[in-house]
C-alpha cells in the first residue's frame, strides 16, 4: 500500500443509507412502549423527504502513520494532530491513516430551517435529527470502502475518530481540512472550526495489519450528552 497526496471521491448511494423510525423516536425522548402513532408517522416521513433531498459525499486521503506510542499525538509526514492520549491509543499500531470528510449535502438542512421558521418545530426537529442519522451512516460507508482497501492488502482499520470527540480539539479540524482542496466535497471550515454544510463529519481511520475496530467504544468518551451515544448506556 501507498500513501497518496490526491483524496479519493465517493459519491454514496443513498440506497445504502436507511434510518429506523423508532430510532428517531428513542432520540426525541419517547419510550418504545409508548410512542404516538402520529410521530411515528412524522417520523416515517420526513425520513424519507430528508433521504430523497439530500446528496452524500466523501473523500478521503491516504498517508503514512509516524506515530510515537504514549506521545498524545498522532503523526502524518507533513502534520501534526494533538488528539489526546484515548484517540492516540486507539489509532496505535496503525501502519497508515485514511483522514476523511463526509456530506449530506446543504439541502437537508435547509428543510429542517425551513420548517422551523414557518413554526413546523417538531417536524423540524425530526428533520433535524434524521439528518444527523444519515450523514453518520454516510461515513459508515466511507469507512467500509477503507475497510475494503485495507482488507485487500491483508490489513484492518480502527474505529474512526473526529476532532470534538474524546479531548480532540475541535479547533485541529483546520489542520485536516489543509490535506484536502478548498471545496472538497462541497464542504468549507469557518474560521471558529465550524464546517458547511452542518451535517457533515471529519475524522480519521486507522489502517495496519495488527489494528483491531471495536463494535462499541463510547465508554471512552467523555461526551455524556452525545444524542447517538448508545441508548442503553443512557
Amino acid at each position: 500500500m501507498q500513501a497518496v497526496a490526491r483524496p479519493t471521491y465517493l459519491s454514496i448511494p443513498k440506497s445504502r443509507l436507511s434510518i429506523d423510525p423508532e430510532e428517531i423516536l428513542r432520540l426525541l425522548g419517547e419510550q418504545v412502549a409508548s410512542m404516538d402513532g402520529h410521530t411515528l408517522n412524522l417520523a416515517k416521513q420526513y425520513i424519507g423527504e430528508s433521504l430523497h433531498s439530500c446528496s452524500p459525499e466523501g473523500a478521503f486521503v491516504l498517508k503514512e502513520a509516524h506515530t510515537s506510542p504514549g506521545s498524545g499525538y498522532i503523526q502524518i509526514p507533513e502534520t501534526r494532530f494533538q488528539t489526546g492520549t484515548i484517540i492516540e491509543k486507539m489509532l496505535k499500531q496503525s501502519q497508515y491513516y485514511a483522514l476523511f470528510l463526509v456530506t449530506l449535502g446543504p439541502e437537508v438542512e435547509a428543510m429542517a430551517r425551513s420548517l422551523i421558521n414557518e413554526g413546523h418545530y417538531l417536524e423540524g426537529y425530526i428533520v433535524d435529527l434524521a439528518a444527523s442519522a444519515l450523514v453518520d451512516k454516510a461515513a459508515d460507508q466511507l469507512q467500509e470502502e477503507v475497510k475494503i482497501l485495507a482488507n485487500e492488502e491483508g490489513m484492518g482499520i480502527t474505529n474512526r475518530y473526529s476532532p470534538g470527540y474524546c479531548s480532540w480539539d475541535v479547533k485541529e479540524q483546520q489542520k485536516l481540512f489543509e490535506l484536502f482542496p478548498k471545496g472538497c466535497c462541497g464542504i468549507s471550515l469557518s474560521d471558529s472550526s465550524l464546517m458547511h454544510p452542518i451535517k457533515s463529519i471529519s475524522g480519521i481511520i486507522g489502517l495496519g495489519s495488527a489494528v483491531n475496530y471495536q463494535e462499541y467504544t463510547c465508554e471512552i468518551c467523555s461526551m455524556k450528552n452525545c444524542q447517538f451515544r448508545r441508548i442503553s448506556d443512557q
